[in-house]
């Protein structure tokens, strides 16, 4: 039987912007994983694949790793959804551009949309089941925000973070609750994205040498352990989009994965639990709380959310 693939508007705007050749080297892999949904290898997630494409096969269209939903929970039965492309390599040259790599306001405008619709996602499902958490998160940042925020870092904000912070700029201190999966961390608040930044900068021109390097200035930490506990927490490599964390020594996550992929990823194990083998959504009370937590106090009253939410269903 032929599956079904989908590719989002969104997915096709960013073909048109990765390179001339894109759109149609995504339509012959498409036609491919039609044949053989599974053609692409596990990504460690329920029903996420990735597959590769090699740019020299094409003209106009740079190496690509495209990641794609194929059958429950993330997509419907005997369909495949596309959700994500990436360049590996260079992106060729355009006649805006001497080099090709200055930032392209059309695929920023496609990244933003992506951070809005995963961001849209959990806080619709905090809403909905986890109330408390939800009231925790702070209002939106102004434009005059960040770019007040850019001016004290003297780095430029990824597309990325500027859209979140758009959306959200940061949690209010809620103790036992924490959005993001595995450790519970916290979104930081800009004045505390500030304060860690040149903390972390003035640890670094403190120690400038090659042993003790921890902290290139490309770095902009945006969640940490807590609100009030900075000493661990997660970074956006400005000149990579990657997501990192850091702790006593500041390692880049082996995932390399970009801020835009952690959100969607969350929105997905909230949606969708069985994507969490280990750390699953729970709830104490309207809090949510990734769990079961080690504490056994917090422990008894945790409960895990086994069942996707319906539009106005609230889980207990």
């Amino acid at each position: 039987m032929t599956v079904i693939v989908d590719i989002p508007d969104r997915i096709r705007d960013l073909c048109a912007h990765l390179g001339d050749g894109v759109p149609y080297a995504v339509k012959v892999l498409a036609r491919q994983l039609a044949d053989n949904p599974r053609l692409g290898k596990r990504t460690g997630r329920l029903g996420l694949y990735a597959a590769t494409i090699d740019g020299d096969t094409f003209d106009d269209c740079p190496p690509l790793t495209v990641r794609y939903a194929y059958g429950p929970p993330l997509a419907a039965e005997g369909q495949l959804q596309i959700r994500d492309i990436e360049a590996t390599g260079p992106l060729p040259a355009t006649s805006d551009t001497d080099d090709g790599q200055a930032p392209d306001p059309h695929l920023e405008q496609i990244t933003a949309r992506q951070v809005t619709e995963a961001w849209q996602r959990i806080s619709s499902w905090l809403e909905q089941n986890a109330p408390a958490s939800h009231k925790a998160l702070l209002p939106a940042a102004t434009e005059q925000d960040i770019d007040a925020l850019t001016q004290q870092l003297c780095v430029r904000v990824p597309v990325e973070l500027r859209a979140l912070w758009l959306l959200c700029a940061g949690n209010q201190d809620s103790p036992g609750a924490g959005l993001f999966p595995d450790h519970g961390w916290a979104l930081m608040p800009l004045d505390s994205v500030c304060a860690v930044y040149r903390r972390q900068s003035r640890w670094q021109q403190d120690h400038d040498d090659e042993e003790s390097w921890m902290w290139k200035p490309s770095w902009i930490p945006f969640c940490s352990w807590s609100v009030t506990d900075t000493s661990y927490g997660l970074f956006v490599d400005a000149e990579t989009g990657e997501v990192g964390h850091w702790d006593d020594t500041a390692v880049r996550t082996d995932e390399d994965k970009s801020l835009t992929m952690l959100l969607e990823e969350i929105a997905d194990r909230l949606e969708n639990p069985q994507l969490s083998p280990d750390c699953k959504p729970g709830l104490i009370g309207e809090k949510l709380v990734w769990g079961p937590p080690s504490d056994e106090s917090w422990a008894m009253l945790w409960q895990p959310v086994t069942v996707r939410p319906g539009p106005s269903r609230r889980l207990r």
